[in-house]
């Protein structure tokens, strides 16, 4: 018997932390155990860095899977998969020496491969010196491979799913490049696409391709037996460019300080004024929410764009210390101001203080 849409914040919270969580951290502490023990060093101590410091991403990932209870083992192995694939190529062009767009590339086809049931495996770490993982990379893959194979509807999700993949694979390889040449790339590679997106920026495309979440909400669509072309389509409007947009505009908000302490790429620096970034990512919430009223299960997508929104807002980060991201979150925060977004809000607090 298959569970009842969620409709409300209380009920998304209790299957994530009654079905999901428990799943998740199985399969995390799989995965970190295989990190530990990759024979090369620097590929240990990347891929175990990574984990680190990024399991939000599978634990916010993890949520899309509350959706489809009689699929959360397979989808929640699906998404830690793919998402520690992408946090430990992150880390690897992070800690780049080469900055080598060959090397990245190689590196990001292992997640399209892994998105491509039966597609054989290729040796990622060819342009790069270090390469003894011990398998930990191919394995990511074939799990990813093994738990598609298992979505009814697959077959007519993947080409939007590789889509989605291979602008985020693009995006990590412009932006990991010699700093001198990395606004060149990204715009010409917005040349290629602006026609498509005539309501944004450059710099609001480029932070729209580096969500995942998009791809975990496909996956969600293809666990029904028949999924009709117009939901594949709207669902994929929805998170490109506004839900992602969303999503990774929040992540650059918070690190807008640090990101130009360390002269690092940050995207909402790009913005004129403190003003402008305001109402563009208050724009983007808009019409985020909007494009959701077209998708099937639509209080499920909306607790998404609230959950976000009430994630990133609680970051330690928004403090009146760095009063440029106070001032803009606080604004943001109040504009969304519902029980939905206070409850998450308290929630990702909670969740934080746990973990500190």
């Amino acid at each position: 018997m298959q569970a009842k849409p969620i409709h409300k914040p209380w009920q998304l919270l209790f299957r994530v932390y009654r079905h999901i969580l428990p799943l998740l951290e199985q399969e995390f502490a799989y995965w970190y155990e295989r990190a530990k023990n990759i024979p090369d060093m620097e590929l240990r101590k990347q891929a175990m860095a990574s984990m680190d410091s990024k399991k939000f991403h599978c634990q916010g990932g993890s949520v899309y899977a509350s959706q489809v209870i009689d699929y959360k083992d397979t989808l929640v192995k699906l998404i830690v998969a793919y998402q520690t694939i992408s946090d430990y190529l992150d880390n690897l062009c992070d800690r780049s020496t080469s900055l080598d767009p060959v090397d990245f590339r190689q590196l990001h086809y292992s997640m399209q491969d892994a998105l491509t049931p039966d597609a054989p495996l290729r040796d990622y770490y060819e342009f790069r010196e270090e390469k003894d993982d011990g398998g930990f990379l191919s394995g990511l893959v074939l799990r990813c491979q093994e738990m598609v194979k298992k979505l009814p509807s697959y077959g007519d999700v993947q080409q939007h799913i590789v889509n989605l993949s291979t602008l985020y694979s693009d995006l990590q390889v412009y932006k990991h490049i010699a700093k001198e040449k990395r606004e060149e790339a990204l715009l010409t590679w917005w040349d290629q696409h602006k026609a498509n997106y005539p309501e944004i920026k450059w710099q609001e495309f480029a932070a729209a391709t580096g969500s995942t979440i998009g791809i975990f909400a496909l996956f969600c669509l293809a666990t029904e037996p028949v999924v009709d072309q117009r939901e594949i389509e709207a669902l994929h409007r929805a998170y490109l460019p506004w839900i992602g947009g969303v999503h990774i505009l929040l992540d650059y908000l918070i690190d807008l300080e640090e990101d130009r302490e360390g002269g690092d790429l940050n995207f909402v620096s790009y913005y004129q004024s403190d003003e402008e970034a305001y109402e563009r990512l208050q724009y983007f919430i808009e019409r985020a929410k909007l494009s959701i009223e077209q998708l099937p299960h639509p209080a499920f997508h909306r607790m998404i764009v609230e959950g976000l929104l009430a994630f990133y807002l609680a970051d330690q980060k928004v403090n009146r210390g760095q009063p440029q991201i106070y001032t803009i979150s606080k604004r943001l925060l109040k504009k969304a101001s519902s029980f939905t977004s206070f409850l998450f809000y308290v929630n990702s607090l909670f969740v934080r203080r746990k973990e500190t």
